[in-house]
């Protein structure tokens, strides 16, 4: 989408592959002799996370040269079996060696990856720079653990677009912060509107944007199809296939701009509130589903629609092609579910069995971390009053603990 780097040749990542793997296995030799310091839990987590980041690093980047695409797919197992034939403390040496990870991940990072948008918007055939995001203010950040997508348009009466990340980034901590990145992707083509917005959330969060921890964008003009010719779908009123259809091309853009940024996504709203630890609380349960070898494809932190639905970033080709093909038909929340459902389901067994199937890979989480508190919706005279009765009950300490401790 957008932005190309150009390929760095296969021998240079070759080389620095097995430069990296070579570190790894001295770093684990050379501490053979602290065994009694060894702590499983500890390094079974931190192998979860350098998996999920290989793993991150391998879709992202599709490399031609065999032997390097050999070396990565293998990286984590090999690692893993490093850990197991060497009973050693190796904690403080991963946490440099993910640092190293990190920088030389950019290395093969494309800013924005390309899909097959063309095919179903193909008003953007002729105009790759109509996928170009307008950064109305970035740090720069990449390399975090934890993307939050925060899409906003403009409402014609109450905005909770501030409130909403004064509470997300107040429930996070100094490294919670550090760990993430928020990307506020306003869905409007008005420059002026664009600029208030933009200033606005500079003015009341200068530390949350000065450190980085807060992107800006906004789509092109060019980037929307011509709306008045959008077929009526589901019996709605022109005026909500209008609504619905934008909101998911909003999520694909937002989506494409966040991919690369991280190792997991977080779709939030404009208008939410979340629980304190929630940052640490969704990473900890991701990285032990990764670590137990569970297969899961959303993690979900609240009931309602399209929020606190958590993907890793590697995984979202697959929602944003679903998406771009549909985005005409149906909601974006009710696309998600169909996908899962052609995903785990089998036609020839019975809606129990879907349902079975379809909660092994959609996993949800209670009590809820995230709690929707708008009441205006973006559609102009919707009344939204929806909340998630999950949110209210306090989260269990010893599960926190349980997962804390892996």
């Amino acid at each position: 989408m957008g932005w190309t780097l150009q390929q760095p040749r296969s021998r240079h990542l070759l080389l620095l592959f097995i430069t990296f793997a070579t570190c790894i296995t001295f770093v684990f030799i050379s501490k053979s002799d602290t065994r009694d310091l060894y702590d499983h839990s500890s390094v079974t987590y931190k192998m979860a996370e350098m998996e999920m980041r290989v793993d991150h690093l391998t879709r992202l980047y599709e490399l031609k040269d065999k032997d390097v695409q050999e070396l990565i797919k293998h990286f984590s197992s090999v690692l893993k079996t490093i850990v197991k034939s060497l009973n050693v403390s190796v904690s403080e040496d991963i946490e440099s060696l993910m640092i190293a990870y990190n920088k030389s991940v950019e290395m093969v990072r494309s800013p924005m990856a390309h899909f097959d948008v063309y095919t179903f918007l193909p008003h953007l055939r002729s105009h790759e720079n109509y996928l170009r995001p307008l950064i109305l203010h970035s740090g720069g950040r990449n390399a975090v653990s934890m993307v939050f997508g925060v899409p906003t348009v403009r409402r014609q009466q109450q905005t909770y677009l501030i409130q909403t990340l004064i509470n997300i980034i107040s429930n996070m901590n100094q490294t919670e912060q550090k760990d993430s990145l928020i990307v506020v992707m306003i869905g409007e083509i008005d420059q002026q509107y664009l600029q208030q917005v933009t200033a606005e959330i500079k003015n009341r969060l200068p530390e949350a944007v000065n450190s980085g921890l807060v992107d800006i964008i906004a789509p092109s003009p060019e980037y929307y199809p011509d709306f008045s010719k959008l077929r009526i779908t589901l019996g709605d009123s022109e005026d909500r296939v209008r609504w619905r259809s934008k909101q998911n091309l909003d999520y694909v853009f937002l989506m494409m701009y966040c991919q690369p940024k991280g190792s997991f996504y977080v779709q939030l709203e404009d208008d939410v509130v979340a629980k304190p630890q929630f940052h640490t609380i969704m990473k900890k349960t991701a990285l032990q589903r990764i670590a137990d070898g569970q297969e899961w494809f959303i993690l979900d932190f609240c009931r309602l629609g399209f929020i606190g639905k958590m993907m890793r970033c590697s995984d979202l080709p697959w929602l944003i092609q679903f998406i771009v093909m549909f985005y005409n038909d149906k909601p974006g929340d009710w696309l998600l579910d169909g996908m899962m459902e052609t995903k785990a389901c089998n036609l020839e067994k019975d809606l129990r069995d879907c349902r079975k199937r379809k909660d092994e890979i959609w996993v949800t989480f209670r009590p809820s971390l995230f709690q929707h508190i708008g009441t205006r919706s973006s559609l102009n005279g919707k009344i939204q009053l929806l909340k998630d009765s999950l949110f209210k009950k306090s989260v269990n300490v010893k599960r926190i603990n349980k997962i804390k401790g892996k």
